[in-house]
């Protein structure tokens, strides 16, 4: 273990090894540590999603360049946020900079630590986290003794040991400082080069072209999915709207080209109808960006959604995530078939957009369960909604995965939760079938409701049936390529393009005079 003597600043690195510049986790303990008079630095280290037969891994190079800057900036702490699919890289780079020569302390926290907290100690590493993490840190960078850390996972004469976490991590959100977002004081490594994080780079490599803040007014989830972990857990714990403004207040201070805000609590649509009226009110007086909210079926009213639009609403995400067997079955939702329509039609009927999240690549998935997924989707008015689709992950440490391990049934996923998670790169996993990928995730959001029925109802078995969703589905995303590239290029062309092919699609119609809907 590195020790610091009486002199010595400390100076902290957090990175996060991922494929998008939204390090919002990082950017959250960076600034409490900030708020603790502690120099603090975050590193973005970019990597393509792995594949099965291809790891992510650091070239001699990129080593040195971070040993360089450790070196140079007189790290005394480097910590990371930690993923599941990280661990491995994680591994690998803690390896190589110890052999590089870095002697500060070395610290990881986030999801796996706390699903998986002894093989996220890894060799090199002086400590891993569960639970919230700002006062863990502020312990450690205190020189506490780890017997007295809340959370912590530490070596003891060469054992593991793993504290129970507390309370006491439950900060006062409200009392929490607002997160980094910065340019030209960062770093990102990208495309073999340790550079400067500019507002060019996080255009480059951020969601939603680095244009809209992710913000978080509360922690926790009041459900309990089977193959999800939520650190903070429940109840959910939330701002107060004063914080929450305040925090969107500051981001247009220092950084005029947001051009909108993409909340991102899992439960924000949970919260009481006093908190969600105060915010609504003076996020159209005071702040006046577009925004975009999760939201739970179940909370959604439409005096809710009309306070909501009024107040600059964009669009809403939603999930709808597997069929009413295996949501109770499997997934341990309580939200059904009911329940997701009577929100999602409230959601459209309200003249918002309307992106829902569905499960694929599940083994334990029948084509009944997906008959019954696309005959819920065709009850949907058109347009302005579609289907974003993520494989099934059994995570470590999660009721899901305790079931599969039961069941036997880990080597039939497609997923590798340790490789590229939530994307198939298995050989020989279990993959939804062409036919109703394609129509689910393709087709029904860009047809009409008779056309729909007929393809759902011929089904699979139809040879005639499944050509003609395939080659649906490939003229719809050729005509969503075209159309995101001349919008990213030229924006100015996107509207009269839009017009375009959906009258193009019209006149185009299916076989049989099936026409796609408008």
């Amino acid at each position: 273990m590195y020790f610091m003597t009486a002199d010595m600043q400390q100076h902290l690195v957090l990175a996060t090894i991922d494929e998008e510049a939204r390090p919002l986790s990082i950017r959250v303990l960076g600034a409490y540590a900030e708020s603790l008079g502690v120099e603090t630095t975050l590193l973005v280290i970019l990597r393509r999603v792995a594949g099965h037969d291809r790891p992510i891994t650091f070239t001699g190079g990129e080593i040195k360049q971070i040993a360089r800057f450790l070196r140079r900036e007189r790290v005394t702490h480097l910590g990371f946020y930690l993923m599941t699919a990280s661990l491995k890289p994680y591994r690998r780079l803690v390896a190589a900079l110890r052999e590089a020569g870095f002697k500060g302390v070395i610290l990881a926290g986030g999801v796996h630590p706390t699903l998986c907290p002894e093989e996220s100690l890894v060799a090199g590493a002086d400590f891993a986290v569960r639970g919230a993490g700002e006062v863990p840190l502020r312990m450690i960078l205190e020189g506490k003794a780890p017997t007295d850390i809340p959370g912590l996972v530490w070596r003891k004469d060469g054992n593991i040991e793993i504290n129970v976490t507390s309370p006491s991590q439950n900060l006062d959100l409200n009392r929490l400082p607002f997160p980094l977002f910065r340019f030209d004081r960062d770093y990102i490594l990208v495309g073999g080069r340790l550079r400067r994080l500019n507002w060019a780079m996080h255009q480059r490599h951020a969601g939603w072209h680095g244009r809209y803040y992710d913000l978080v007014t509360s922690r926790g989830c009041v459900y309990k999915c089977a193959y999800c972990c939520n650190v903070y857990g429940a109840p959910v714990r939330r701002q107060s709207v004063e914080r929450a403004i305040a925090e969107v207040l500051h981001v247009k201070t220092v950084e005029p080209r947001m051009a909108g805000v993409n909340i991102q609590d899992d439960s924000f649509y949970a919260g009481s109808d006093e908190w969600l009226a105060e915010f609504c009110q003076r996020w159209k007086s005071e702040i006046g960006l577009p925004f975009i909210v999760r939201m739970i079926p179940r909370y959604i009213t439409p005096a809710r959604l009309e306070l909501l639009k009024d107040a600059g609403l964009q669009y809403v995400t939603m999930g709808l995530e597997g069929s009413d067997r295996v949501n109770r079955e499997i997934y341990n939702r309580k939200e059904t078939k009911a329940s997701f329509l009577k929100g999602a039609k409230t959601v459209l009927e309200a003249g918002l957009w309307l992106s829902i999240d569905y499960i694929i690549h599940n083994p334990y998935e029948k084509e009944d369960d997906l008959r019954e997924i696309a005959r819920t989707l065709n009850e949907l008015p058109r347009p302005h909604w579609w289907v974003v689709h993520l494989a099934l992950t059994p995570f470590p440490g999660t009721a899901l995965y305790t079931r599969c391990q039961r069941d036997g049934i880990l080597d039939q996923f497609a997923t590798d939760a340790y490789d590229a998670m939530l994307n198939p790169t298995r050989p020989g996993g279990y993959r939804t079938p062409q036919f109703w990928l394609d129509l689910i995730t393709v087709v029904l959001p860009n047809i009409n409701p008779a056309l729909g029925e007929r393809l759902i109802a011929a089904g699979s078995d139809n040879p005639r049936n499944v050509a003609t969703v395939h080659t649906l589905a490939k003229w719809i995303r050729r005509g969503k390529a075209m159309t995101t590239w001349l919008r990213d290029r030229t924006p100015w062309l996107y509207a009269i393009t839009y017009r375009v092919l959906r009258l193009f699609s019209r006149k185009r119609g299916g076989p049989g005079g099936m026409n796609v809907a408008g």
